[in-house]
């Protein structure tokens, strides 16, 4: 290699390496900030608060074992700590078998106390023996949709977790207001706090749909939960009385405002149904119109709010649910359509959870109804069942099931049904009526 080539050789060398120097200089300054800038600050928010969330243990008295866990953070450095209700039931509802202990980052372990709930939105208070550092702060504004907020708690029992993820605001379908945030939370991060990146709690971990689509109660709520109990300076003496109370007055505000709404109507068939009740139900429907194996038409329409109350495992509140039916016998004779008709009829249940041991049994009215004695604008002849079942431990509250279906046709037929949980005898009549008014064949 002469010198020329020599020269030239290691010219092309430096250049290659100039360029892959400026190159790293380029990724790094290009690379996004935003994924240090979460790790950063995911480890930070960990560091500085670890100490003030707990995982929260109900232990079975007898044989001394976990029956479940949550997870909780201290909101008064007297040692009163926040989580959720569901997290706590098992203990609420069975202090003889079941009490509430904490497990903290130390390993330390220590008992505490049911002191207050808020059963609508899902938020308990329960109390140490002592004091618990550090408290966390609880954010004054809500944060701007889109920024990245960081769940923590105790996912499976593996420990405490961060998860990252973006703050959606309100969810505009819960009757409930809940905040959407896109991040998975898993079993075990219920009561736990979500963190806005200046370390303060802006929402608390309730729930999962999967997908990385979860809820969290506003931090609002848990202030309003706060300040009630700081109020009364005490705890609240008697948790179910206080859980009846919060759940009759919320079904009094939502069927005060339901009743007063002017209700949307759709057409189903020849029939006017009940349309979304603005802006927490949600409405699906469907046919079989397509099908050349049908025997009869069948068109439907369910309408479900969003949102429940939960009571215990096994017993759900506050659910509103409506179907309609459209049939139409096609190829059936009289008598067929008839038993297929009857059957449907027969086969309603009611769309929320419950158990013997949490609510009576039904009790049923029913009558043919006619244009004499309601204000409908047709002359059709129909039947109407109205069932209510009273709750065993709230009696003012029951379970309604309505149902009504057309009479005075042999080749069609409409069917229209609610279910209400959770409401007083006064709401579920003037619901009936004017569910009866609005939704029927004209």
């Amino acid at each position: 290699m002469n010198i020329d080539q020599n020269t030239n050789w290691h010219q092309t060398v430096a250049l290659f390496a100039l360029l892959g120097a400026l190159l790293l200089i380029v990724l790094l300054v290009c690379w996004p900030k935003s994924s240090f800038a979460q790790t950063s600050s995911a480890r930070a928010l960990f560091a500085d608060n670890k100490a003030g969330i707990l995982q929260i243990r109900i232990i079975d008295i007898t044989s001394g074992s976990k029956s479940a866990i949550g997870s909780g953070f201290v909101v008064k450095d007297s040692g009163l700590i926040a989580t959720n209700y569901h997290v706590v039931q098992m203990a609420a509802s069975k202090p003889e078998q079941y009490r509430i202990e904490y497990l903290n980052a130390s390993g330390a372990a220590n008992s505490l106390t049911l002191v207050d709930v808020d059963v609508i939105n899902d938020l308990a208070l329960v109390q140490a023996s002592g004091e618990i550092t550090p408290v966390l702060p609880l954010a004054i504004t809500e944060p701007p949709i889109g920024v990245t907020v960081y769940a923590l708690g105790n996912p499976l029992d593996l420990g405490l977790t961060v998860v990252p993820g973006t703050y959606n605001g309100i969810n505009q379908t819960s009757y409930h207001p809940r905040v959407h945030f896109t991040g998975s939370l898993n079993s075990g991060m219920s009561g736990g706090p979500t963190l806005n990146q200046a370390g303060e709690v802006v929402g608390i971990n309730v729930s999962t749909a999967g997908n990385q689509v979860s809820f969290l109660v506003p931090v609002t709520a848990l202030q309003t939960l706060l300040a009630e109990h700081q109020l009364r300076g005490t705890g609240a003496e008697n948790i179910r009385q206080r859980i009846g109370q919060q759940l009759i007055a919320d079904q009094e505000n939502k069927f005060a405002r339901l009743l007063a709404l002017e209700w949307p109507t759709i057409a189903l068939g020849k029939a006017v149904v009940v349309n979304e009740l603005s802006p927490f139900f949600r409405c699906w429907g469907g046919s079989n119109s397509s099908s050349e194996k049908a025997q009869l038409l069948n068109a439907d329409r369910t309408c479900r709010s969003e949102d429940k109350i939960y009571l215990n495992a096994k017993f759900d509140s506050g659910v509103i649910e409506h179907q309609f039916f459209w049939l139409e016998a096609d190829k059936l004779n009289q008598l067929q359509f008839y038993a297929y008709y009857q059957r449907l009829f027969s086969d309603f249940a009611p769309g929320n959870e419950t158990r013997e041991k949490d609510v009576g049994d039904y009790q049923c009215d029913s009558e043919f109804v006619s244009a004499n004695n309601i204000e409908m604008r047709s002359e059709r002849k129909t039947k109407a069942v109205f069932c209510a079942r009273a709750y065993k431990d709230y009696p003012e509250l029951y379970d309604v099931l309505f149902l009504q279906g057309t009479v005075d046709d042999s080749r069609a037929a409409f069917i229209s049904h609610f279910t209400l949980a959770g409401v007083s005898r006064e709401n579920a009549k003037a619901y009936a009526r004017k569910f009866m008014e609005v939704a029927q064949w004209r």
